[in-house]
């Protein structure tokens, strides 16, 4: 079997470069790869970017978050992403991380939604499993996805609020704080102290906590808009204790928990 195959029939997906690395001579390389390919031995996902095809398995595709990888190696998985493999469920399929310069790329209907890094706080790096070998991956912690994820709205923030409800997770109230500074965007305060304070019970976090923020809020008056365009116009509501205009359904949420919490 060709050494090309067997070295990395473990890891399954790989680059050029790595196959270089087995092979030294770059045309030879580019050609074993062809004629591999051709073999139906491994499959071509794009340029420069290759999977094995196991011999007992003709239907295998390697794993979508080993994939963002090998397209950046600096790749740092955020947004939804980050809370599918930080155990939240979500139905988005496809994969959002950071690297050096902004992207799209798509690859068999997944598309990859690559952001430009502009900050290194936040990042960790955890095991993941792909279902054929462990890999070592960096990510966004919980704290900076839940601010990561109302920033670009790619979450709601009553999808976030029932994401908080979740008694399994555990946040750092803290490096939420420490992380807005470091945003310095004035509309965060609102909106992440807002979700923080309706989830208070769940997410164990003291009134002091949340006061913390709350001192931070300018004297703007925010509107809480969610991205996508709706067929009805939501109506909005000011909530004076985060000086925010927030949907409808916020407001009934805050009256619910108040609720709960009064009886």
């Amino acid at each position: 079997m060709n050494k090309i195959y067997r070295k990395m029939y473990i890891q399954k997906a790989f680059t050029l470069n790595e196959a270089n690395k087995i092979i030294k001579n770059r045309q030879v390389c580019k050609n074993t790869l062809n004629r591999l390919i051709a073999q139906n031995l491994i499959k071509r996902l794009r340029k420069n970017l290759y999977y094995i095809m196991p011999l007992d398995n003709p239907e295998f595709e390697p794993d979508k978050i080993h994939i963002a990888t090998k397209l950046r190696n600096d790749a740092i998985i955020c947004n939804a992403s980050a809370l599918q493999i930080q155990g939240i469920p979500l139905e988005d399929k496809n994969v959002t991380f950071y690297s050096k310069h902004n992207a799209k790329i798509i690859i068999n209907k997944i598309t990859y939604n690559i952001i430009k890094n502009k900050y290194n706080f936040g990042i960790k790096k955890i095991e993941y499993n792909t279902g054929y070998m462990n890999i070592e991956i960096s990510i966004t912690d919980f704290e900076r996805t839940i601010i990561d994820c109302i920033r670009t709205r790619t979450i709601t923030i009553e999808q976030m609020i029932n994401i908080l409800k979740n008694p399994k997770i555990t946040i750092e109230v803290t490096k939420i704080i420490n992380y807005l500074e470091k945003y310095k965007k004035p509309i965060l305060y609102n909106k992440i102290g807002l979700i923080l304070d309706i989830t208070k019970p769940y997410i164990k976090a003291k009134e002091e906590d949340t006061e913390v923020i709350r001192k931070k809020l300018s004297k703007k008056i925010f509107y809480a808009r969610e991205k996508g365009i709706k067929l009805i116009r939501p109506r909005y509501k000011y909530y004076k204790k985060w000086n925010i205009m927030i949907p409808d359904n916020i407001y009934n949420i805050i009256n619910s928990t108040l609720q709960k919490t009064t009886v």
